[in-house]
């Protein structure tokens, strides 16, 4: 990892840590969840600010991800056969028929944030698929709770179904292999490490907030 990379990421860490303390207090806790949205943008940007290469299909499997991930959503919200019977709050922002569009923008992070960082790791798509869909769902379950308390999204009776978790599961393998369909993987340390920050940030509230 070059110096300017490591600086960003100290500097996330610092401002993830900020946003944990703000949500342990009653009074700026409002605040902290009211940038939950720019946090979200933010932290999808300035990896790919530092991507080494770009191409095409790069840009076409983030705008796939997305899509692919915000009507899987959508799908979801509206049927309750996908995940479970749940809504979505206000946290996120705007949204579209009660989907949040930058729930959209966190499948294409969070896909590749994965991707990245088992590049170099596994050579075999389908493994990387595997391998990915195993952290997808690890990721899930840390931030599931916290998502919750943070008035993302809410499950109906509020217990999250492991319906839901084999779903994710499932979404994940086959947006994660088609988007390897159209991307040549490259690691990234800083997404690796957000991906890192974001999952230890996650635990962190359920276990304090």
């Amino acid at each position: 990892m070059q110096s300017a990379e490591k600086r960003v990421v100290g500097i996330a860490g610092i401002v993830y840590a900020v946003g944990l303390t703000g949500l342990l207090f009653q009074a700026t806790r409002p605040q902290v969840i009211g940038l939950t949205p720019l946090n979200l943008i933010l932290s999808f940007i300035v990896p790919l600010v530092f991507q080494k290469k770009w191409n095409p299909g790069l840009f076409m499997g983030l705008i796939c991800s997305g899509l692919c991930g915000f009507f899987i959503e959508y799908a979801g919200v509206h049927t309750g056969l996908i995940f479970g019977q749940y809504f979505y709050g206000k946290t996120l922002g705007p949204d579209w028929e009660g989907i949040p569009y930058l729930i959209g923008l966190n499948w294409a992070m969070l896909i590749y944030f994965v991707v990245s960082t088992l590049s170099g790791r596994i050579g075999n798509a389908w493994l990387i698929s595997l391998a990915g869909a195993c952290i997808m769902t690890l990721y899930d379950f840390v931030m599931e709770p916290a998502a919750v308390k943070m008035g993302m999204w809410y499950w109906q009776g509020g217990n999250i179904p492991l319906q839901n978790y084999i779903a994710w599961f499932l979404c994940s393998f086959v947006l994660i292999r088609l988007y390897l369909m159209m991307v040549k993987p490259e690691r990234n340390a800083i997404a690796t490490s957000l991906l890192i920050i974001q999952m230890v940030f996650f635990i962190a509230i359920k276990l304090w907030f």
